[in-house]
């Protein structure tokens, strides 16, 4: 393990819930609220969504997203010692029937969050009660890949690169694994032009192909952060495949439905979302 990993898992063992992770919340969230860090990006983005909104309720979701974003960090540090922390953090569950039945039913499942909550929270909870595998884009830095990898694994999620062959996630699922995705970014020159907030733009597919693929059922995964440590999650009603499409339109389909699902949770909790990602960059140009 490189040095500098471990000086900084070293450090992650000192934060707890309570004073220490408060502590350094509090040094970290005031920084990135005045650095402005994409604010501009973030800004728009909420504007375009919410455009009934005032200024200063725009101010106050950007603000929120911030204090979101650092106790995402926190809390992945705080359970890097005491992995048992993740199920604690877990107050309230809702409908985990629909993932056991899935399950039970031998195909497997596809579970799609937003990057709202916590989304590493969602993907070490699941990791720690089901058969699961998240896909990942590692950075590009080694330390970094290392490092972000060090601490997923301590609950023991398992990861799928970008740039791994799919048909590793076909075999996952056919094997009755579970595939979660975060689909709520930008799709890239990949992706397919799909309304989000009634504009149209890049989305990702993956989540939906693979389901058509396999039969597995598409499900979303909410994460909603009640205080520091103490989580709502819920997995809603899975989306029904629409019957006698071809497969490329009922991936379109499933892909408009993965959209609307994502409106639904970021409607809910608009101050929990990633509101600094460029999602609208055919819109949004600088």
């Amino acid at each position: 393990m490189d040095k500098k990993v471990k000086a900084f898992l070293a450090f992650a063992h000192k934060i707890k819930p309570g004073w220490s992770a408060n502590a350094l919340a509090g040094l970290i969230i005031p920084i990135l609220r005045l650095s402005g860090v994409r604010k501009d990006i973030a800004l728009r983005n909420i504007a375009l969504c919410f455009p009934e909104k005032s200024r200063q309720e725009r101010a106050a979701i950007f603000s929120s997203s911030c204090e979101s974003m650092i106790w995402t960090g926190v809390e992945m540090l705080a359970w890097q010692k005491d992995p048992s922390l993740i199920d604690r953090m877990a107050v309230e569950c809702e409908h985990m029937e629909r993932i056991d039945e899935a399950l039970a039913a031998g195909r497997g499942a596809v579970v799609f969050s937003a990057h709202l909550g916590s989304w590493e929270f969602s993907a070490a909870w699941l990791a720690r009660h089901y058969p699961f595998y998240g896909i990942v884009r590692h950075s590009d830095s080694p330390f970094m890949k290392e490092l972000i990898e060090t601490l997923r694994g301590s609950s023991g999620l398992r990861t799928i690169s970008k740039e791994e062959n799919m048909m590793r996630v076909v075999s996952l699922l056919r094997r009755n694994n579970i595939f979660g995705a975060l689909g709520d970014q930008h799709g890239g020159g990949e992706g397919e032009m799909i309304p989000f907030f009634g504009e149209p733009t890049s989305t990702v597919c993956g989540p939906a192909a693979f389901s058509v693929l396999t039969g597995a059922p598409m499900i979303p995964f909410f994460t909603q952060r009640l205080a520091p440590f103490k989580f709502k999650i819920r997995a809603e009603e899975p989306i029904a495949h629409p019957v006698g499409m071809k497969r490329d339109d009922a991936i379109l389909y499933l892909t408009k439905k993965m959209n609307e699902a994502y409106e639904k949770m970021i409607r809910e909790n608009p101050g929990q979302w990633l509101w600094q990602h460029r999602r609208f960059r055919e819109i949004i140009t600088d």
